[in-house]
């Protein structure tokens, strides 16, 4: 009788533990379908949750992604061509908007006003320069190579970056103009101050409305990553990634070894600051984002590889704080005046989201 009354209490102990662990685990994962306490989801897009979301004005916003074509639709390990997808944000919706191009990829974004908003789409056969004028998208310039970046200050100043070559649209006709570097990041405070990394070497190179000249930053650059037992030292050096002009001055991450770092020009010289322990590791490269007080906002990260992301911050003075996001964020935009955007995947939930205050 004894063993059978404390197989009973022990059945209804493993019962109480399980049901426990039930609760636990919905407690977890029922808030996750449509984000957590720090993101919510606010268009359920899985196309766009590798892709790459811009806000354009307090109202507007797209979101850019893609859809795997053929055989690679059903292979989960395949990649096949790709079908660019892309949607409108109108401050109070998201809705698939119409795109010229069917296939392909779509890769740098962007825009001086909710009605100047441009795209490169490459595939094979070279780049389509498209933009959106407030009604609807259109290819306006065809490229034979492959373009890597934009530069938007105005409907009538619009800068395309290849391999050692520009073109520049004045509102009327394309120049085309053959440079010393090859740009892969670049960002314009004006149609004279646009600023340019270099894809081969550690430079910057600065327009001021009539030439461009170079920046040597290899004095301010970190030459060796901090002490680390999660990764070997890098032979290459530092590797510059991405970049910010705004009114506050010059914005530039950059990663040596495992170990981020910011370089920045607020003044006559540059600063280097080993952002590893304050931001995470930032493997997105994606520029910084203003947050209008003359800080910025970084896709940083808790672990290693880069992979969960933390929303980390610098005030204007200089003060970091970093937040996890409880998933994996990919890209990062700030509405003017209102939340930041970012598309990723937080639990079930894939696309486009809205940070909690």
């Amino acid at each position: 009788m004894f063993l059978k009354l404390a197989a009973t209490g022990l059945w209804l102990g493993w019962a109480a533990a399980a049901a426990a662990v039930a609760g636990l685990w919905f407690w977890w994962t029922a808030p996750w379908d449509d984000g957590n306490d720090r993101w919510k989801l606010v268009a359920a897009q899985p196309s766009v949750t590798y892709g790459q979301v811009i806000a354009t004005g307090e109202h507007e916003a797209w979101a850019f992604g893609w859809d795997i074509l053929g055989i690679g639709a059903w292979l989960p390990m395949a990649d096949g061509p790709h079908r660019p997808t892309v949607f409108h944000w109108d401050g109070d919706r998201w809705t698939k908007s119409d795109f010229p191009v069917k296939r392909g990829s779509i890769g740098a974004v962007a825009a001086s006003a909710p009605s100047n908003v441009w795209a490169l789409a490459g595939d094979e056969g070279g780049t389509a320069v498209l933009r959106w004028d407030g009604h609807a998208w259109t290819i306006v310039r065809k490229l034979p190579v492959t373009a890597e970046s934009l530069a938007v200050t105005a409907d009538n100043d619009v800068w395309v970056f290849g391999d050692h070559m520009t073109w520049h649209y004045n509102g009327a006709t394309w120049s085309e103009q053959s440079v010393s570097f090859r740009a892969f990041r670049v960002s314009a405070r004006s149609a004279s101050d646009i600023w340019a990394l270099d894809g081969d070497a550690p430079w910057v190179h600065h327009f001021d409305g009539k030439a461009w000249t170079r920046v040597d930053l290899t004095p301010a650059l970190p030459t060796a990553p901090p002490p680390s037992d999660d990764s070997p030292p890098d032979p290459a050096g530092p590797r510059l990634t991405a970049i910010t002009a705004d009114p506050s001055g010059i914005w530039i991450t950059g990663e040596i070894g495992a170990s981020s770092f910011l370089l920045s020009q607020t003044g006559s010289g540059w600063r280097s600051e080993d952002t590893s322990a304050k931001a995470g590791r930032m493997v997105r490269n994606l520029p910084p984002v203003p947050d209008a007080r003359g800080g910025h906002w970084f896709l940083g990260s808790t672990d290693i590889n880069g992979y969960d992301s933390a929303l980390a911050h610098r005030d204007s003075s200089g003060h970091w704080t970093r937040v996890p996001s409880g998933g994996e964020l990919t890209s990062l935009s700030a509405v003017p005046g209102g939340p930041l955007l970012a598309t990723g995947v937080i639990g079930r939930a894939s696309g486009v989201f809205r940070n909690l205050p």
